[in-house]
């Protein structure tokens, strides 16, 4: 007669299962020891990036201070200010575009005279 299976049967741990499981385990254990540094490292980057964005702000506008004062950006550049790639807010500087205005209603121009118009008197409209 059959032996009829159970689901403890198939529980992982079995014989026919753990050095599947143990060998899997392993691979996996060594591709995880390399987890824990990354982590460490995204979490460093985050918050230098964030002191990062802080400083810029506080960079744009003294550079913008500077300019103000005089200085040019050449100048800037020589002692080792770079321009900054986020400047303080407000208005922005250089030309804007301007939104086309509704064209105000304009008189018609004058009219050229159609051939039964003509400037020229003819005999028939001189009465003749």
């Amino acid at each position: 007669m059959a032996r009829m299976t159970t689901p403890a049967d198939n529980a992982p741990g079995t014989d026919t299962q753990s050095p599947i499981l143990a060998t899997a385990q392993e691979l996996l254990a060594t591709r995880m020891n390399v987890i824990p540094p990354l982590a460490d490292a995204i979490a460093e980057r985050k918050r230098l990036q964030e002191l990062i964005n802080a400083n810029e702000k506080t960079y744009g506008a003294a550079y913008s201070d500077a300019q103000a004062a005089g200085w040019t950006p050449e100048e800037l550049r020589q002692m080792g200010a770079e321009e900054p790639t986020r400047r303080p807010q407000g208005r922005p500087k250089g030309a804007r575009t301007k939104r086309p205005r509704a064209a105000a209603p304009t008189a018609p121009g004058p009219r050229t005279p159609d051939a039964t118009e003509s400037a020229v008197p003819t005999a028939a409209s001189n009465g003749s």
